[in-house]
């Protein structure tokens, strides 16, 4: 095979084991279930056989990175078209993000919105030093008056202050474009938004940590670009998290698990390594 240096960065599939309430364990490609059962050893085989599809769909190796909730630490490989894995001891670094700020959260401006004079929608625009959600390119589809006003009207209540508003304007958008487009980048700029504004209401932890790990989840599965976006919204979720400790340790561990998977597949060790580390601390 060809040397694991010239094997291109992405795609970098997540492949997770985890434990399931009905059949005892779970298989998931990229946060997509594909297998269920008690035989780790067949689920196992049967996400290497997936992922070698996936190779032999590209032509040539491709990297992955295996979770499992007994093994604390991920086993990242790469593998060929004819079923060949090899594994490596890490996987090229994703694009660095803005530097963090002090609190461990990265502020940031919001999405670019229409302006109130403005009827049309906004274009996206060339990738600047901003912290926020970049704007997708959306479909023709969302050109309609209906898509206008619901887009305005998120930024509107953001501008008046009130973003309990704007967060449940957002939910609505991000529901309708869901049912329309499934996981497009539409759906996913929308989510990001919510995101972005519910952490700026700076209020429940655990929900705001919840929806960071889901937000993180759904962009990485969607190829959802710039990929630092999604890095940015998992640190997010793992400072929020901090937080969300300081306030009730018990509420933390019920999503430690949860960030921790998250953080694996995004490839943030060094985060998870500090989850468990804190909650092996608070056991004690």
């Amino acid at each position: 095979m060809q040397k694991s240096t010239t094997v291109p960065a992405t795609p970098l599939y997540a492949l997770m084991i985890r434990p399931d309430e009905e059949h005892g364990l779970a298989l998931t490609l990229d946060a997509e279930e594909i297998a269920t059962g008690s035989d780790i050893g067949a689920l196992r085989a049967g996400g290497l056989a997936e992922l070698r599809v996936r190779a032999a769909l590209a032509g040539r190796p491709v990297r992955a990175r295996a979770v499992e909730p007994a093994c604390p630490t991920p086993w990242n490989m790469i593998v060929c078209p004819d079923g060949a894995v090899v594994d490596v001891a890490e996987h090229p670094a994703a694009p660095t993000p803005e530097p963090e700020a002090e609190t461990g959260l990265e502020p940031a401006d919001p999405p670019a919105a229409p302006a109130a004079e403005h009827r049309d929608p906004p274009t996206p625009p060339a990738r600047t030093a901003t912290n926020a959600p970049a704007t997708a390119a959306l479909p023709p589809l969302l050109e309609s008056d209906a898509y206008r006003g619901m887009w305005a009207a998120v930024w509107a209540a953001h501008a008046d202050g009130d973003l309990p508003t704007a967060v449940a304007l957002a939910y609505r958008l991000e529901t309708c474009l869901s049912g329309w487009f499934g996981e497009d980048a539409a759906t996913i700029t929308v989510l990001t938004a919510r995101a972005w504004l519910t952490l700026c209401q700076r209020t429940d932890w655990h929900d705001t940590t919840e929806l960071l790990i889901t937000t993180a989840l759904r962009c990485q599965a969607a190829r959802y670009r710039p990929e630092a976006d999604t890095i940015r919204t998992a640190r997010n979720a793992h400072a929020c998290w901090h937080m969300l400790r300081r306030e009730s340790p018990e509420a933390a561990a019920d999503l430690a698990g949860r960030l921790a998977d998250m953080l694996a597949i995004l490839g943030e060790d060094d985060r998870r390594r500090d989850v468990f580390m804190q909650e092996r601390m608070a056991d004690r």
